[in-house]
């Protein structure tokens, strides 16, 4: 059962059922409408999650016949410190230092996006390698690779990362037992705190303060009954960011003017929501168009689950288009994947995706989505010069 489409429905019940909390006096109230498409789509994530089950072969065993771990990792360790050098710094010893930082212009121009998704993509498949095998160079190997989100001062990179292993770890288990599940939920809980520390230490850097929970609880405004709570205000950020994209997408469901359809809004509606962000962004460039708006609640809290772009193309209609792409894009990719060493971290990465919607469109996200070209690519390096190939060294 794990695999993409259970990965949906778990996530948008939990973001559901995280709204229901009302911790946050921002939020508008969901409507009935709204209520009943999420839980059908849910319904049908959950009934392809069986067909999914019963049809789809197991992913083939990580394989260690292509690169070398450790020249790799040297490799994109280079590729790193030519994104430091662009920036003038590492940008986590900016930022403990109070030093100038602006996240979104890091990295060298087009060579970022093949560092992130390479340098992603490959810590998940060093991470397949270890489970399977055990080795502690593996292990060491992944630490490293994991330790350039930090350096890099990504949240997202890292929780992308962590999670994808995470599916890895469940992908290759026999049997998940109630041992391991407690190690998970607590693995999670500390995730989502640390994430929360992060989060604080971040806005407390650009409000210039020391590290100060409260300042982030007055942004999103949290309710009394959580500030009267005992539960630590760091969590607050873990349900903001699990429950804001239903308060978003609400919010544009209820104030977006639509405009009327055609065929150029369509033609919009898949570029932008449907294609890799490298590719609509330059399309638009060409065209001298923008990506669709949509509205938000109040503040900085900018996401809006898969659905609210789609929404601001074509009303409901487009909602239901985006739910049937989304429905036919796992089998698609699952029946053209090569089966290989890479299989497995291409489907935990395409789980990781799905596990996300509920936050954003990270199909679009090509951070995450360029990811799954991977396993297709990878198998050419058998052509590339010996020395840069796998050894017998590890």
């Amino acid at each position: 059962m794990i695999n993409p489409y259970s990965s949906y429905a778990a996530a948008f019940t939990i973001s559901l059922l995280a709204y229901a909390l009302g911790w946050s006096d921002l939020y508008p109230s969901i409507t009935l409408q709204l209520f009943g498409f999420l839980v059908l789509t849910i319904i049908l994530h959950l009934i392809f999650s069986f067909y999914w089950q019963s049809k789809i072969s197991p992913p083939a065993p990580p394989s260690e016949s292509f690169l070398n771990p450790v020249i790799t990792t040297f490799f994109l360790y280079g590729l790193w410190t030519i994104d430091f050098i662009y920036e003038g710094g590492i940008p986590l010893i900016k930022i403990l230092l109070n030093q100038p930082y602006n996240y979104r212009l890091f990295g060298f121009p087009s060579l970022h996006v093949f560092t992130v998704t390479f340098g992603s993509f490959f810590t998940v498949y060093i991470f397949t390698l270890f489970i399977s095998s055990h080795k502690r160079i593996y292990f060491n190997l992944y630490i490293i690779n994991l330790f350039a989100a930090l350096l890099i001062y990504s949240r997202a990179m890292l929780i992308f990362n962590i999670v994808a292993s995470a599916f890895v770890y469940l992908l290759l288990s026999p049997s998940l037992s109630w041992k391991r599940a407690s190690a998970l939920t607590v693995g999670f809980i500390i995730l989502i705190y640390f994430f929360g520390v992060l989060g604080t230490l971040r806005v407390s850097f650009e409000a210039k303060e020391k590290y100060n929970p409260d300042l982030f609880l007055k942004i999103g405004k949290a309710s009394a009954p959580f500030q009267g709570s005992l539960i630590p205000k760091e969590f607050f950020w873990g349900y903001v960011y699990v429950s804001s994209p239903i308060a978003n997408l609400q919010e544009n469901i209820n104030t977006f003017q639509v405009p009327p359809f055609s065929l150029n809004r369509l033609a919009q509606h898949i570029n932008n929501e449907m294609l890799f962000d490298f590719i609509s962004k330059r399309t638009n460039r060409m065209s001298g168009v923008e990506r669709e708006k949509e509205n938000t609640i109040p503040g900085p809290f900018n996401v809006s689950t898969v659905y609210s772009h789609s929404f601001s193309y074509q009303d409901w209609i487009g909602m239901f288009i985006m739910s049937i792409f989304i429905l036919l894009l796992p089998l698609i990719y699952v029946r053209h994947l090569p089966v290989n060493g890479y299989q497995l971290t291409g489907i935990a990465i395409l789980n990781t995706m799905y596990l996300f919607l509920f936050y954003d469109n990270t199909i679009r996200f090509t951070g995450l989505g360029l990811q799954l070209v991977y396993p297709f690519l990878l198998p050419l390096t058998e052509r590339i010069p010996r020395w840069f190939q796998k050894t017998t060294a590890i």
